[in-house]
């Protein structure tokens, strides 16, 4: 039996992987159908919702939507900082509770008050009733198509998550087919990306390949000692460590407890972190740092055998012909 390697986990195929049957991991085509009937039924669901709601109440969804997202995205960038003077929340958490909180409470107060002062398609007759009826179907058909698309994104995060459990069950030493809802997440990803249409897919995905990439290189430079060490001599870490807000991080008790009872959460408040947090040149060179070209860094050498030069990705054994050894050739007498 060939050696299940289609998924794109970035390790060695080792006799414990080997021994995985491929069909474990494989896309196959009919949960790809399967898939595609389920968005299909989504779709039609939002489109007729759309139709009963009609085209006034449906454009206000649409809105509620977009401004939930812009003012979830100006609440976590400005107001973030000042939950802490009403709440205990950490303060790296801060940003993301503000941002959640005003976009949820934008979308419900649009979509109350649409509901309160505007009528729906099956309150109006005749050629208005007909009319609300298609503007709001047209309003469902795009929010199906956005709701499609977070799914996309959904099911790729969820099947990296599945090679990161798989990472992680090879790094423990236990066996691979215990981790059955890994293994039915990979291969649900691997379903989505079949063919021309999951080709087309992986490009409407607003995530980059290279971001479900890292999280399976994060878990595999987490169990590897070596790795992380390589990691911390990568020239941006170096250059990050060297913050004194980090620096002053490294030196504190707080931290060697937290990594004792692997309990990080008491550091999001950690004063070191907190200044961190609100350090503008140490927030510039964390948005310049390239993960991937360090998690390459740090596993280039699990890759120094290979004679290609081309970085580790959990994308590159994919389709990749088995290694052959070639006996070597003894020489011949030497003629006088």
């Amino acid at each position: 039996m060939p050696p299940a390697k289609s998924c794109g986990i970035p390790f060695p195929l080792e006799e414990g992987f080997a021994k995985i049957p491929a069909m474990l991991l494989d896309g196959s085509p009919q949960w790809q159908h399967s898939i595609f009937l389920v968005a299909g039924v989504l779709f039609a669901l939002c489109v007729w919702r759309g139709w009963r709601l009609g085209v006034v109440r449906g454009l206000l969804g649409l809105a509620a939507l977009f401004c939930a997202w812009i003012g979830g995205s100006a609440a976590a960038g400005t107001t973030g900082t000042v939950l802490a003077y009403f709440s205990k929340v950490p303060p790296l958490l801060e940003p993301a509770v503000a941002g959640l909180s005003v976009g949820l409470a934008i979308y419900i107060t649009i979509g109350l008050l649409a509901g309160l002062l505007f009528k729906k398609t099956g309150d109006h007759s005749g050629v208005t009733r007909m009319a609300f009826g298609i503007g709001g179907a047209l309003c469902g058909a795009v929010y199906g198509l956005l709701l499609l698309w977070a799914g996309i994104t959904l099911i790729r995060g969820l099947g990296a998550l599945g090679e990161l459990r798989v990472v992680q069950a090879r790094n423990e030493g236990t066996p691979i087919q215990d981790s059955r809802t890994a293994l039915f997440l990979i291969r649900l990803k691997e379903s989505l990306e079949l063919g021309v249409t999951g080709s087309s897919l992986r490009k409407a995905d607003p995530l980059p390949t290279a971001f479900y990439d890292d999280i399976v290189k994060i878990s595999m430079v987490a169990g590897n000692q070596h790795a992380i060490e390589r990691l911390v001599q990568y020239p941006g870490t170096l250059k990050i460590l060297s913050n004194r807000h980090i620096a002053g991080l490294l030196e504190d008790p707080a931290l060697e407890e937290a990594s004792r009872s692997r309990n990080i959460l008491p550091l999001l408040s950690n004063p070191h972190v907190t200044e961190a947090a609100r350090d503008p040149e140490l927030l510039a060179e964390l948005r310049n740092f390239d993960l991937g070209a360090a998690l390459d860094y740090a596993l280039q050498e699990e890759t120094k055998a290979s004679p290609s030069p081309t970085p580790v990705s959990p994308h590159s054994l994919r389709g990749a012909a088995p290694v052959k050894k070639v006996p070597a050739r003894h020489p011949s007498p030497t003629q006088p």
